[in-house]
């Protein structure tokens, strides 16, 4: 298995003899208009892109979408997509928004019954993208769903996509997965949390202390209040450090 990371979730998946790409974000630094919970002054994306559009385009076969929210998919990204390519999104809502940005062979995952691209299990599990009092608003803009890729003789992995702890994400861990790739920032807005951040992820490690954990969407948009360094530092002191794996934008990571 083989993660290429790019930026926030952006990244290209080598697993199972398949090329996934996961979360398109191409957009370049600065362009986003800024949300109400800044902590940083420039617009996001706080970074550019790390390498062409072309070169992450290259040996995909198919596309991964957690959910349609501007950090993880855009027109940018859409543009150097084929319409073609087999594109799998969590439901009818996001389904139909892919098709507007040209997306012809846009597929939703079954919540019920297990999705196929060839010989790789597809799996949704669900997300609760906040847990505040305006939480029936974020279901109305979408929620979030959780991705578990499974083949026989391989190891199997959970995506998280954006969420807080929740029943979704034991879900997911119940799938048993050797690699769990979190989507952490602990994001805050509209007076609750909207993503997890380093307790969820303490959570996670406690029920899952034998996957190894790639943790993901952080320093990319303003509302990310969790760093990198914090994150070290949080693991470090709580004794699970060595179970993490940290990336940096434009990382390779082999896990074998």
């Amino acid at each position: 298995m083989k993660i290429h990371f790019y930026r926030n979730c952006t990244m290209k998946l080598e697993y199972g003899g398949k090329t996934f790409l996961v979360d398109p974000m191409f957009r370049p630094h600065g362009v986003t208009h800024q949300l109400k919970t800044t902590h940083y002054p420039e617009k996001p994306p706080l970074t550019d892109l790390p390498a062409a559009p072309e070169e992450i385009m290259e040996g995909v076969q198919a596309v991964l979408l957690t959910h349609v929210h501007p950090g993880h998919i855009d027109q940018e990204a859409a543009d150097c997509i084929p319409k073609d390519m087999p594109f799998y999104t969590q439901n009818l809502n996001d389904k139909d928004l892919a098709r507007n940005y040209g997306m012809d062979k846009t597929q939703t995952i079954n919540m019920t019954l297990t999705t196929h691209f060839e010989d790789v299990d597809i799996i949704r599990v669900a997300g609760r993208h906040g847990d505040g009092k305006i939480q029936h608003v974020l279901n109305t803009m979408q929620n979030s769903s959780g991705i578990v890729l499974r083949k026989e003789g391989e190891k199997t992995v959970y995506i998280t996509g954006d969420t807080v702890w929740c029943r979704g994400v034991r879900e997911g861990i119940g799938y048993h997965p050797d690699v769990i790739i979190a989507y952490l920032g602990h994001s805050r807005g509209e007076g609750m949390h909207i993503t997890m951040g380093t307790e969820d992820l303490e959570r996670i490690q406690s029920a899952a202390p034998y996957a190894k954990i790639v943790c993901v969407h952080m320093e990319t948009f303003e509302n990310q209040e969790l760093t990198r360094d914090a994150l070290r530092a949080y693991a470090m002191q709580r004794g699970f450090l060595n179970q993490l794996i940290i990336p940096e934008n434009g990382d390779v990571i082999e896990i074998s």
